[in-house]
């Protein structure tokens, strides 16, 4: 991403979602457009909504695989932009804004709810107040493909996810708010300082895929959520556990695990508690620490514990407690005992 010059501006509130410490500031709506043109090009204007010397903005984003996070906080607005590269959704974490997108009028705010716009969609524009909100833009295949997963459907299919539509989507997945989720994922962030790696290997950008999909047609997938949709037989979880064991640095998700298996997210989680006694992702960590074990065990002297662990798993001092609970000692250990 192309850095902006950040001017020395007073502090907007609320605080961001993440990145406030480092977020780049504006007093002025001008050079506001030129830096979030390099970033996002497609604006038109962001006008004050009163007199310019009140207008303030701040603003930090980074980019996961597929899929460009900004989380934004600014004074009232009038906003013209054209549509931008991928599809968007604008999820309000307070205030609203009225917009007309392609003509067509939307209140978008928390007490209406989160907007998405198509890939390239035409012009939007509209009136703010004081806002604070995540923007999401993000690949439509990506979200097609998870879908499908969620659904147990074969990849090669087809699903309509109404990503031609610009709509109003809920605040809500399951009944529980998604500003709620946010905010568990933007201290993440702010933990591992955006570092698009880590934050992937975690499953945060599979986690707002899953929720974004869910908010675009809650009719298709909430239904799905008390009822599995197959049964997972005792062959079918073999053969799903040696494909987890063959991709144990892959950063497997559930997604991942859905798309190979043909299983609901509920079937995998029943299967697995059945026959293995823990959850999916329990069951990957604990192979992944055995891979780990096993190598310590037979590695040489140029090989660190670092560098063996760092394949597996993003933060090292999450490895190390994972690895004495299951061990009952630290990988310094064990490695101190094999060069005995």
């Amino acid at each position: 991403m192309q850095q902006c010059q950040t001017p020395s501006q007073p502090t907007v509130a609320p605080t961001l979602l993440f990145g406030e410490s480092d977020a780049m500031r504006y007093t002025n709506h001008t050079a506001l457009v030129d830096c979030m043109n390099q970033i996002r090009p497609g604006v038109n204007a962001y006008d004050p909504i009163g007199s310019p010397r009140d207008f303030s903005c701040k603003f930090s984003s980074f980019k996961l695989e597929s899929m460009q996070l900004t989380a934004i906080a600014m004074s009232p607005t009038f906003i013209d932009r054209t549509g931008v590269e991928g599809a968007t959704v604008m999820i309000p974490l307070s205030g609203g804004i009225n917009y007309s997108v392609e003509g067509r009028p939307l209140h978008y705010g928390l007490g209406q709810g989160s907007l998405y716009l198509p890939e390239n969609s035409g012009q939007f524009k509209g009136g703010s107040d004081p806002i604070h909100h995540l923007l999401l833009q993000f690949e439509p295949q990506m979200l097609e493909k998870t879908a499908l997963a969620m659904l147990g459907r074969p990849a090669n299919t087809a699903i309509d996810l109404q990503l031609e539509n610009p709509r109003l989507t809920p605040l809500t997945v399951a009944g529980q708010p998604f500003g709620m989720v946010l905010q568990h994922l933007g201290t993440l962030i702010d933990l591992y300082q955006r570092d698009a790696k880590v934050l992937t290997q975690l499953g945060v950008q599979d986690i707002l895929f899953r929720h974004i999909v869910m908010m675009l047609r809650p009719e298709v997938f909430l239904s799905q959520i008390d009822i599995p949709r197959a049964t997972a037989s005792a062959a079918r979880l073999e053969q799903l556990c040696d494909y987890m064991h063959a991709h144990l640095d892959a950063g497997l998700t559930l997604t991942d695990m859905e798309a190979f298996s043909g299983l609901s997210a509920r079937s995998l989680q029943l299967a697995f508690k059945k026959h293995l006694g823990c959850t999916p992702m329990q069951w990957l960590s604990k192979q992944k620490l055995h891979k780990i074990h096993a190598r310590l065990l037979a590695a040489d002297d140029s090989e660190s514990v670092a560098s063996l662990a760092v394949a597996y798993f993003p933060n090292l001092g999450d490895f190390a407690r994972y690895y004495q609970r299951q061990f009952g000692e630290l990988p310094s250990q064990t490695r101190a005992r094999q060069r005995r």
